[in-house]
């Protein structure tokens, strides 16, 4: 794609492009927001049977997301080698938000529930991932010359925010008792957490319809790469020898590490450590948080186009560090809104890095070896963000047992509330204070950011002689 190609989408396909993060993040937030509430305190799967699920998903995570990858970049069909994958998921992953909160029975009442558990967890992967990794490999396909890269990444961000503010605000707006307070109401909490899913799923559907409609396209001169794809073997070992990658799996792995623990702890956190009944309350916090974050991206976006995606990482993980550190320790309403509108910035700052280094670092490989192997990136990292999720769920697994909260009882006691606070800001400050050193370290910048640019134009211009 040559640097005036870009210039030819238009706003309206850009903006459709990004209706892909809509439905990507409804569905992943909706999920991370209250699989792990409403298996635990309403369904009723004790954490270690819980944290032993999220283990095998792991390792179903390990073989799954690397082979998507894989298939993708030798993907050969009249759409190109994305978008087949992304047809095939939507109807399915739409689907799955709905049994996600469709369970037959509760854990007391049998406990084969695990097994309906286990595979949710396996489903929902598969088709999340067929659709999420196809679409962001396109991104950095479709948009090659840094200016379009940028404001394009611009508005996926925006709507990313947007899209998690949606799904974790609405369900607090749904359901009265997301944490299962009063077990006598059960069968209406269930009913409220229904109607989230068919929500989320009819989002997924429309959103995903206008992508593919009117927001994506193939480049050709891309998808012959198929042609000459690499062994999976090959592409594993040349993917994880490429340092400038490598140095990046620290703060992305970092980053979803922070994001991921936000959302499935906030209904417990929010309720027995800040005290906040009122779910609309916590409804209106995660609402301001994605605001100020969603404004904030002209900011992270003046400081990528000025000193690059590496000081828009550092300054972003910063920020970020100070305030999650402080808002853990929130006691009412009032302190965790002053600390939530800091961790927006500091959010805003880490989803933009991480769009922007991982696009550069694909650039770098292309340069490399020749062919376009998005998808296998975009695969490991696909893992790492499931990785994250398990992780975090393994950790409160055993927060959990050690302060005796294995099974849920409403009103916990001092040691499960000083746990919900660690978890949600001494964990997550060592967390990014790994992930900044990861990005000072992060070598693609200055000069050489600039040749590397120089180099993917004249090898774009061969590729697309070879078509003329």
């Amino acid at each position: 794609m040559s640097d005036e190609e870009p210039r030819k989408m238009s706003l309206g396909m850009r903006l459709a492009f990004a209706c892909g993060e809509v439905g990507d993040n409804v569905a992943l937030n909706t999920f991370s927001f209250l699989v792990f509430t409403f298996y635990f305190t309403v369904v009723g799967i004790p954490t270690p049977i819980m944290t032993l699920g999220f283990i095998l998903w792991a390792l179903w995570n390990a073989i799954n997301d690397p082979l998507i990858g894989y298939l993708s970049d030798r993907t050969k069909s009249r759409w190109g080698r994305r978008i087949p994958w992304m047809i095939g998921a939507t109807i399915p992953l739409g689907v799955l938000m709905i049994l996600l909160f469709t369970p037959y029975t509760t854990y007391d009442q049998s406990q084969s529930i695990f097994i309906y558990f286990l595979l949710i967890l396996i489903f929902f992967d598969f088709a999340y991932t067929s659709f999420n990794l196809n679409y962001n490999a396109l991104f950095s396909e479709m948009f090659v010359e840094m200016k379009a890269r940028s404001s394009t990444g611009r508005i996926r961000i925006i709507f990313v925010l947007l899209a998690t503010m949606f799904a974790l605000t609405f369900p607090t707006f749904i359901i009265d008792d997301i944490t299962n307070s009063n077990p006598a109401n059960v069968s209406t909490t269930m009913t409220q957490y229904l109607i989230t899913g068919i929500a989320a799923a009819i989002i997924i559907f429309v959103f995903y319809f206008i992508i593919l409609k009117w927001g994506v396209k193939d480049p050709k001169y891309l998808s012959k790469d198929a042609d000459t794809a690499m062994s999976l073997t090959k592409t594993i070992k040349f993917t994880f020898k490429h340092k400038s990658f490598l140095w990046f799996l620290f703060p992305a792995l970092g980053t979803w590490l922070v994001i991921n623990i936000l959302p499935t702890l906030s209904p417990l956190f929010f309720v027995y450590a800040v005290g906040i009944t009122d779910t609309e309350l916590i409804g209106v916090l995660l609402l301001i948080t994605f605001l100020v974050a969603a404004a904030s991206t002209p900011l992270w976006e003046f400081i990528r186009v000025k000193k690059g995606a590496r000081l828009c990482g550092i300054i972003g993980i910063i920020v970020w560090l100070v305030s999650v550190v402080l808002f853990a320790y929130s006691v009412n309403f009032e302190m965790a809104l002053i600390f939530m509108i800091f961790f927006g910035i500091g959010l805003g700052g880490g989803l933009y890095f991480y769009d922007q280094c991982i696009a550069e670092i694909i650039d770098e490989d292309e340069i490399t070896y020749g062919v376009r192997r998005s998808g296998i990136y975009y695969a490991v990292l696909n893992f790492l963000i499931r990785l994250s999720m398990i992780l975090n769920f393994i950790i409160i697994g055993l927060v959990f047992t050690s302060t005796d909260w294995m099974n849920y009882e409403p009103n916990p006691g001092v040691n499960v509330i000083a746990g919900l606070r660690i978890l949600m800001g001494i964990y997550p400050g060592i967390v990014l204070a790994l992930s900044l050193i990861g990005m000072f370290v992060y070598p693609i910048k200055g000069e050489r950011l600039k040749e590397n640019r120089r180099k993917l134009t004249e090898l774009h211009e061969k590729k697309k002689a070879t078509l003329m």
